[in-house]
C-alpha cells in the first residue's frame, strides 16, 4: 500500500460510455429534454422491474412532485425521519408542510414503524421513510399504518437503487418512490433523479407537473408556430436534460455488475469486522437485500476511531447528521432516544466501484491496528 494514497469515501463511477453519448448529443444541438430521457426511463423501469418511471432533476424534486400529487399542503404534517440527508425533509418544506420526526431503529438506521403511530395527527397526510444506505425499512409495517389511516406512503431510495424487499424490487411497493443519481450513489447522471408512481394517473401528473404543468405529449400544435393546450395545476422545472439522461442510460446498463462490485467489498468488511471489539454491524436480514449505497456501523470511542483511520489514508465520515439539528427543522428533538445513540456510534466506511481488493484490505488492516 502506497502510503502516501488516500482512500476516499466516495469516488464517482461513470461509464466510459457515457462520454462518447454526451459528445453526440452536444454535436447534434439538442440538449434539453429529448429522447434519451425517455431512452434512460424505459432501461431504468426494464433494469430494476419498476413501472412508470419519471426522470428529474433531483432527488428533492421527486420527492416534491410525490408530495404534491400526494395533496401535501399548507397545515399538513408528514411523518419522516431526522437521520437522513436534508434533501429528504426540505421539500416538506417547499410544501409550507411541517416535518414530523419518528424514532429510528438503532440496528438499521431506518425510521422504527412502532413510533410512527405516535406522531399521527389529524393534519397527517403522509409518511415518508428513507432507506438508510440502500437497506429497506419494515414496508409492511409501514404500508399497514398507512392504510389504517389512509396515508400516502413516499419513499426514499437515493441509496436503494436495486435494493429488494420481500422479493420486490424497491420502485414496486409504495405510490411513491425516488431515487438519486448524484455523483455519489451507485449509478449517476451527473445530477439528477427518478420519481416511480404505482399509479398511471400519478405518472401522468408527475410527467406535467415536472414540465411546468404542460401534457407535452398532448398539447396541439397551432397556426402561429406554438402550441394550444392549459395548464391546471402547479407545476415546476424539474425536468432532466439529455446530456444527464446519457450519462445516466450508460450507467444503469452497468447497474448488475456496479452492485456485484460492492455486494463484494461489504462481504469482505462484513467478515472481517463482524466479531471485532468495539464494533457493531448493522442489521442485515434475509427477507430483504440492500443495495450497498452505504457500509455504516457502530464504533466506540468515534473520533478516536476516524482519527486513527485518517492517520492512516482512511477516510470515514457520518455522511448525513439529523435533520433535526438545524433550526429551519425546528431544533434538537428531546424525543428520540434511538437516534440519540445513532447519532453518537454511526460511521461510513468507504464504498465504491474504484475500491480495490488491495485497498480493501488496507482499510480492514487499519480497523485491526486499533484506535
Amino acid at each position: 500500500m502506497n502510503p502516501d494514497k488516500k482512500i476516499v469515501m466516495f469516488f464517482p463511477y461513470v461509464s466510459p460510455n457515457a462520454s462518447q453519448e454526451v459528445l453526440k448529443i452536444i454535436n447534434s444541438r439538442w440538449i434539453g429534454q429529448g429522447a434519451i430521457v425517455a431512452d434512460f426511463e424505459k432501461a431504468f423501469q426494464n433494469t430494476l422491474h419498476v413501472k412508470n418511471a419519471v426522470a428529474v432533476n433531483s432527488v428533492a424534486s421527486a420527492i416534491r412532485l410525490a408530495l404534491a400529487i400526494s395533496g401535501v399542503g399548507p397545515g399538513n404534517e408528514v411523518i419522516t425521519s431526522a437521520q437522513t440527508c436534508t434533501a429528504t425533509n426540505s421539500p416538506i418544506l417547499e410544501q409550507f408542510a411541517t416535518p414530523i420526526f419518528a424514532d429510528i431503529q438503532y440496528n438499521t438506521g431506518n425510521i422504527n414503524p412502532k413510533d410512527i403511530e405516535n406522531r399521527i395527527t389529524k393534519r397527517t397526510k403522509a409518511i415518508l421513510c428513507s432507506h438508510w444506505g440502500g437497506y429497506p425499512c419494515d414496508m409492511d409495517e409501514i404500508h399497514s399504518i398507512a392504510k389504517r389511516f389512509k396515508l400516502a406512503v413516499i419513499e426514499d431510495a437515493s441509496d436503494a437503487v436495486g435494493a429488494f424487499y420481500k422479493n420486490n424490487p424497491v420502485g414496486s411497493l409504495s405510490p411513491f418512490t425516488c431515487f438519486s443519481f448524484r455523483a455519489v450513489q451507485q449509478i449517476t447522471s451527473a445530477e439528477g433523479g427518478m420519481l416511480c408512481a404505482l399509479s398511471d394517473e400519478h405518472f401522468q401528473a408527475a410527467l406535467r407537473r415536472r414540465w411546468f404543468g404542460i401534457d407535452k405529449l398532448n398539447r396541439k400544435p397551432n397556426a402561429v408556430g406554438y402550441f394550444d393546450f392549459d395548464i391546471h395545476e402547479t407545476g415546476y422545472g424539474y425536468h432532466m436534460t439529455n446530456i444527464h439522461a446519457a450519462i445516466g442510460l450508460a450507467n444503469v446498463q452497468e447497474l448488475d455488475s456496479i452492485l456485484k462490485k460492492r455486494e463484494h467489498i461489504v462481504a469482505q468488511y462484513q467478515k472481517a469486522l463482524g466479531a471485532m471489539d468495539g464494533i457493531t454491524l448493522l442489521e442485515s436480514n434475509p427477507d430483504r437485500k440492500g443495495a450497498f449505497g452505504l457500509f455504516t456501523l457502530h464504533v466506540q470511542r468515534r473520533e478516536d476511531f476516524c482519527k486513527a483511520l485518517r492517520n492512516r489514508g482512511v477516510e470515514t465520515s457520518i455522511v448525513h447528521d439529523r435533520n433535526d439539528q438545524y433550526s429551519a427543522f425546528g431544533g434538537l428533538r428531546k424525543d428520540l432516544p434511538h437516534l440519540d445513540l445513532f447519532s453518537k456510534t454511526h460511521i461510513s466506511l468507504p464504498l465504491h466501484n474504484q475500491l480495490t481488493d488491495r485497498d480493501v484490505d488496507h482499510i480492514i488492516t487499519s480497523i485491526k491496528e486499533g484506535w
